[in-house]
């Protein structure tokens, strides 16, 4: 222990650097999927690369230096180097692959060698390793780096929850823990000096310990560093028994305490993950289980207020990772080969721009999480830079420097192109204007170590990229109407083509098809500076639409059924509601106790509506049936075991033991059954024993026993 005292001293005795400018300009995530946010001419923000060698089911981090330059990626298991390769004593580092947020990458203020790594366990290994940090020095190797301090326990009680956030001062971070059922928050300082063992404790909010699943998901800190969400995985059903719910918290970035806790409810909103907009007025909650996106505003005084500010984006796809990037943009990530995007997450409603399957990631795959950064990675409100187009099509912008560290400051920008100044609000002109460029500032301090590197991305004529239109139509009909929602100026000139031979000039012109058939609609600015002029083509459906109906179904009473349906539509209604646990699911789990006729009512993106009938018929047992198998492999058959018994039975108690004798699960209510799992763990192939006590219809007790074989 004093050697290492010794070796982590000389470390942090380093010369300081800067090293905060372009950190989160690469993303490695999912299955090896990455992107490049660097502004290099001719090629898109963002890009897809080829090279990543890492598989990450959920949580994962990536570190790159002041320059955009990969320097290294985790999943919270193994550490891959700028190669692409594990790093020299870089695997077995502590975290767990299937963690919501397994992995986080802090450097070391003014260092510009030295990186914590820090992990956290999943429900999966029952949180057994707990929150863990490993050290790189990525001068080691070559410059290929090397884990210098691995696997380390920080502290023993953990959730899959993991974040970091700016300090006050604008060089240090905070790391940000959460203790296993409880409502106790860890804030751990990491400054010059390197880490802090001893954290500020914070006590706040409910006590995390409703359902097993509690203690997974996430947490963010907004980008000004005054507020943290947690949000967990919802049980899907009940949600009368275990709500879904999240919590807001004032976060103080100078102390680092946490405090003022307030519960937001959504009803039967289930969410899992959640993202502030750059001005850190907006929060975006992701909803996957029902394929929307809700916006809300966080920062009101209520949350009477907060709930009354609920937008809902629908989409027809679900996301799982949702994160902030550098062009201060938020990027939606599913499962799959594809992105969206929200392109002005500022914008409150329709405006923030939601753009389905925007992103190709190929060859890599998104999975159930998204890349995890310091809070500020992409724009840090209190030390950095903001800037106003002054002239387009010229490329003239206005820089205003800030900043809320110490002593004396001093100015430096490098503006991307060439070009340097040592004002703090200098005004520069880019050429060509229509080119995206990489500003950096680097702002010193007389004060200790202190020196930021903030960088942005800058494109000075952004009026002919965002040209897009509306259609509204009357479905059924060659009817539509079109919106053009790009501002006007003197001198524009719209003209669009309808696709079928017709063109109108008008700003929101209606047109009407005389078949149904797909049309490739393009409009097209003319203005009198050449560097608006641009077009947009889309393509638009016309004709009715159709979705996939589940068959008639028979079923014991108290079982189960899912109604999957399939097709174009964007919003479900089913009714009646009885016995769904979600009549606004595209594919709900049905559990009447009579025969019924459930109606479902689809809607697609253009507010064409069809419907469709499914009808379930209940079969009343005359005496009590248990399988004597079942498979909990979440494939939607025969995953639960349950009792089936008449209706006029009442059921007192249905309980499973092990071959010790131990209680593995007990219930009393009619359709409850066991998943295969202990305290969240699955159990591999074994026999059980099970227990059955019931009153009948003339009061008599009724006890049964038998045996079941859990199958893998």
């Amino acid at each position: 222990m004093l050697i290492r005292t010794i070796i982590l001293h000389t470390l942090f005795s380093l010369l300081c650097l800067p090293v905060q400018a372009q950190q989160n300009n690469n993303w490695y995530f999912g299955g090896r999927a990455a992107l490049n946010f660097n502004a290099i001419a001719g090629q898109p923000v963002p890009s897809a690369l080829p090279n990543s060698q890492m598989l990450a089911d959920e949580g994962s981090s990536a570190i790159s230096d002041k320059n955009g330059d990969l320097l290294f990626y985790t999943n919270g298991v193994d550490i891959f180097n700028k190669q692409h390769q594990v790093m020299l004593n870089g695997n077995n580092i502590g975290g767990n692959i299937s963690a919501c947020q397994s992995s986080i990458i802090v450097p070391v203020p003014g260092n510009d060698s030295i990186y914590y790594v820090f992990t956290a366990d999943a429900i999966e290994n029952s949180f057994a390793t707990g929150y863990c940090y490993s050290i790189v020095n990525v001068k080691r190797d070559n410059g290929n780096g090397e884990v210098i301090v691995k696997r380390s326990l920080l502290w023993p009680s953990c959730t899959e929850r993991l974040t970091a956030a700016r300090h006050r001062n604008g060089t240090d971070v905070w790391l940000i823990t959460n203790d296993n059922n409880s409502n106790i928050f860890r804030s751990w300082l990491i400054s010059c000096n390197g880490l802090s063992t001893t954290p500020v404790v914070s006590a706040a909010g409910l006590v995390m310990n409703q359902s097993i699943l509690t203690n997974t998901g996430f947490m963010k800190v907004s980008p000004d560093g005054r507020q943290l969400c947690q949000v967990h995985f919802p049980l899907i059903d009940p949600p009368e028994v275990y709500p879904n719910f999240i919590q807001l918290f004032d976060f103080d970035n100078s102390s680092g305490i946490i405090s003022n806790a307030r519960t937001f409810n959504p009803g039967n909103a289930l969410y899992t993950n959640c993202e502030y907009s750059p001005n850190s007025q907006l929060l975006y909650l992701l909803r996957p289980f029902e394929n929307k996106i809700d916006q809300i505003e966080s920062r009101l005084p209520t949350i009477a207020a907060i709930a009354a500010s609920r937008d809902s984006i629908l989409s027809t796809t679900s996301f799982y990772g949702i994160q902030l990037a550098p062009d201060e943009k938020i990027y939606l990530i599913r499962q799959g080969g594809l992105m969206s995007s929200i392109n002005n997450p500022d914008i409150k409603g329709a405006g923030c721009d939601f753009r389905l399957n925007n992103i190709d990631i190929a060859p890599g795959a998104g999975q159930l999480g998204s890349p995890n950064f310091i809070n500020d990675a992409a724009i840090d409100p209190n030390n950095g830079f903001a800037y106003t187009i002054l002239d387009s099509c010229a490329g003239i912008v206005r820089f205003t420097a800030f900043s809320t560290m110490s002593g004396v400051l001093s100015w430096s920008w490098d503006f991307g192109d060439g070009n340097t100044s040592n004002q703090q609000n200098p005004v520069h002109t880019f050429n060509p204007s229509n080119q995206a460029y990489s500003v950096k500032l680097r702002i010193r301090s007389s004060a200790g170590c202190e020196e930021i590197v903030r960088s942005r991305i800058v494109k000075a004529d952004t009026t002919n990229m965002e040209l897009f239109f509306d259609h509204l139509r009357v479905c059924d009909s060659g009817y539509v109407r079109f919106t053009n929602n790009n501002p006007v100026r003197p001198g524009d000139l719209f003209t669009w083509n309808f696709g079928d031979g017709n063109f109108s000039t008008d700003i929101h012109p209606v047109h009407v098809y005389s078949q149904p058939g797909n049309y490739p609609v393009t409009l097209t600015l003319s203005s009198a500076n050449a560097c608006r002029s641009s077009s947009v083509t889309d393509t638009i459906t016309l004709g009715s639409f159709t979705i996939n109906i589940p068959t008639d179904q028979t079923i014991f009473a108290g079982q189960s059924v899912h109604l999957v349906t399939g097709g174009p539509a964007v919003s479900y209604q089913w009714s009646p509601s009885i016995g769904l646990n979600d009549p606004n699911s595209p594919s709900p789990v049905a559990t009447p106790l009579s025969d019924i006729i459930y109606k479902v009512v689809a809607t697609d993106s253009a507010g064409c509506k069809t419907e469709g009938f499914v009808k379930i018929t209940i079969i009343d047992p005359t005496d009590i049936y248990v399988p004597t198998g079942f498979t909990p492999n979440s494939d939607g058959k025969n995953d639960i075991l349950k009792p089936f018994y008449p209706l006029t039975t009442q059921l007192k108690e249905f309980s499973i033991y092990n071959r010790w004798g131990e209680k593995v699960y007990t219930t009393s209510n009619r359709g409850e059954g066991w998943n295969g799992k202990i305290n969240g763990k699955e159990q591999q192939t074994s026999l059980y024993v099970w227990i059955f006590n019931a009153i009948d219809n003339t009061g008599r007790s009724i006890l049964r026993k038998g045996t079941v074989l859990l199958i893998r």
